[in-house]
């Protein structure tokens, strides 16, 4: 099991850097043919939906469709009636997000002025243009996860993970091409146009794993009512927890120009190493669904190794990424940012913004591998009552950090929210699921914490002794460092799974599959 968990996190790992380094580069075009200002800022706002609805259907979808294609999995193939129940899934899904995305189109005037009540009449004029345009991101996003988990399934895992990049280039060769004709629509008419190329890749990589579509409505199949019990959950509790966008931009809006968007620049540096933490997870997501379905010991035994090096392998990447984004954070935006119309207030802006996120990184990562482990076990309505907290709380404290910190009280809301919320899930699932009392997650936790605190100390001291906070040539020589102390440290954490991944025979068989 191990061996094809290395192997499907070395696949996505690789695809999803190659996207989210093409994403980097995208945002340095955009802030230097936008900056910090009001295009960027109704840019944002005019994704808040969108973002919403496709981030809490995608991963309905994907979670649905897993479980799914996992129950049908019959010699290493999905039965037929696993492909006409996974087919009314996705027909009953797409109907419903095509009349979401008309809503959101009709309705786009309305709609952004409760989002940005803080913007004047013009701003608010160009942001609903460009809401109108985006509209269709609800319908293209979540359906790309709806293939992308057959694929998975199928343990195709290469291909999918490019799917960042796609659209990133294409959001750049717009914005190249049309800037000057369209300005900040050229932006979003480069997602629209990359997402859909996606969407295209994605269906015919998933025709040629011999899928079946069926123009079927089922609505009383055992499959469809399972999706609907485990889907509607994971609705809830992800739209709880995206509500936090819309407070962000909401309590945002009335600040000076510019504030949303260097909130913006600052969440899209923290979801380059987020996205990759999240792959480790996701990556192991359908093998553990199926061995959790598994009775007996053996399987038990299987399930706490596989959770806890599933575990392992995302607290060694958050962490050491959330230490380098709180103190390279500078230097990062000076070299990928602080161009044309991005200045030095906007890069101060964004690197405030950026310090106090970079403390969400470790809890929100743990909040995505302690959802998908309730998920695994059939249980997405667990991490509601944590997410009712963190939305609740973030509220709270943006009432009261906002009118102090400006745009930095935003982050800081979000930071704590997101670690409080997370705390409450934790305690949850330590009740509910056993394998949490034995996997050592505490403890591995707290070793690479330390580590963590480590290089903090080491970066303080070298930075003293130089007297520049800078060092940009020692912050490239102490990162391969680390990577090299990292890989030599992984006996003293006592992490077999990585060496068994390299030796013992076997190593990612899934039950119901066929191997030769």
């Amino acid at each position: 099991m191990y061996r094809k968990l290395f192997k499907n996190c070395s696949a996505l790992t690789l695809g999803l850097t190659a996207g989210r380094l093409s994403g980097m580069l995208k945002i340095a075009v955009a802030a230097a043919f936008f900056g910090a200002g009001n295009a960027m800022d109704s840019f944002l706002v005019a994704m808040a939906v969108p973002t919403l609805l496709f981030t809490i259907s995608g991963d309905a979808f994907y979670v649905s469709i897993v479980r799914l294609a996992s129950n049908h999995r019959a010699s290493g193939r999905i039965s037929d009636d696993g492909w006409r129940e996974i087919s009314s899934v996705f027909n009953y899904a797409i109907l419903t997000l095509s009349a979401a995305a008309a809503a959101y189109y009709a309705f786009a005037p309305q709609i952004v002025s409760i989002i940005a009540p803080g913007f004047t009449p013009d701003k608010l004029h160009h942001t609903v243009q460009l809401a109108r345009c985006l509209a269709p991101v609800i319908v293209l996003f979540p359906a790309q996860w709806a293939f992308i988990a057959i694929l998975h399934v199928n343990g195709k895992f290469a291909m999918p993970a490019l799917k960042v990049l796609v659209p990133n280039v294409l959001s750049m060769l717009f914005m190249l091409a049309f800037v000057d004709k369209l300005w900040i629509g050229s932006y979003a008419l480069g997602i629209l146009a990359g997402e859909f190329a996606v969407c295209l890749a994605c269906y015919l990589l998933v025709m040629r794993t011999g899928a079946k579509y069926h123009f079927v409505w089922n609505y009383r199949a055992p499959g469809v009512q399972e999706s609907i019990r485990l889907g509607t959950p994971i609705l809830l509790c992800i739209g709880v927890l995206q509500i936090n966008n819309l407070t962000d931009r909401m309590f945002a809006s009335g600040l000076a120009a510019g504030s949303i968007s260097a909130l913006g620049y600052a969440m899209l540096l923290l979801t380059f190493p987020l996205s990759i933490v999240r792959t480790v997870v996701d990556a192991g997501f359908p093998s553990i669904a199926v061995i959790a379905r598994e009775p007996g010991e053996q399987a038990g035994a299987e399930l706490l190794r596989a959770v806890r090096a599933c575990f392992k392998l995302l607290v060694i990447v958050a962490v050491p990424s959330a230490v380098m984004l709180l103190l390279w954070r500078k230097p990062v935006i000076e070299m990928l940012l602080q161009r044309g119309k991005f200045d030095a207030a906007s890069g101060a802006a964004t690197a405030g913004a950026l310090f106090f996120y970079s403390f969400a990184l470790v809890p929100m990562a743990a909040r995505h591998f302690l959802s998908r482990l309730s998920q695994s076990f059939g249980d997405s309505l667990t991490p509601l009552p944590s997410n009712i907290v963190c939305a609740g709380s973030n509220i709270a404290f943006n009432f009261i950090l906002v009118p102090i910190l400006g745009h930095l009280g935003v982050a800081v809301s979000l930071t704590l929210a997101t670690t409080l919320g997370v705390s409450v899930l934790y305690i949850q699932l330590r009740r509910k699921i056993p394998v949490l009392h034995s996997c050592g997650i505490e403890t591995e936790a707290l070793r690479v914490i330390g580590a963590g605190g480590v290089m903090v100390a080491a970066y303080a001291a070298a930075a003293r002794s130089s007297g520049s906070f800078i060092l940009a040539g020692a912050a490239a020589v102490a990162a391969y460092g680390g990577a090299l102390v990292l890989f030599g440290a992984v006996p003293l954490h006592r992490i077999r799974q990585c060496q068994a991944a390299f030796k013992v025979p076997g190593f990612g068989r899934l039950p119901g599959a066929v191997h030769k």
